[in-house]
């Protein structure tokens, strides 16, 4: 299984989509050491990972009050008729 230890911040998500979803795994205990492996079965080699982690620059978003709201099933207008607002 092709694994990289790294100190790079990482965003797994945006990087197993860069890879195209074979999945990858995390250990992130030691921020100086993070260990970033490819899942069971995975196609992807360990130079592709390589690549992939040296390229990679983690973009993090914050998820938007509608975002938010819709996590618990509501959305702005919703929360606007609860409150009586117009």
């Amino acid at each position: 299984m092709p694994r990289v230890i790294t100190n790079k911040e990482i965003n797994l998500t945006q990087l197993d989509q860069f890879l195209n979803r074979h999945g990858l795994c995390i250990n992130d205990n030691d921020s100086l050491n993070k260990i970033i492996a490819t899942a069971d079965g995975s196609p992807v080699t360990q130079e592709e990972l390589e690549i992939a982690i040296s390229n990679h620059i983690a973009v993090f978003t914050e998820p938007t009050i509608a975002d938010k709201l819709a996590s618990v099933g509501l959305s702005i207008e919703e929360l606007k008729q609860a409150l009586g607002a117009n």
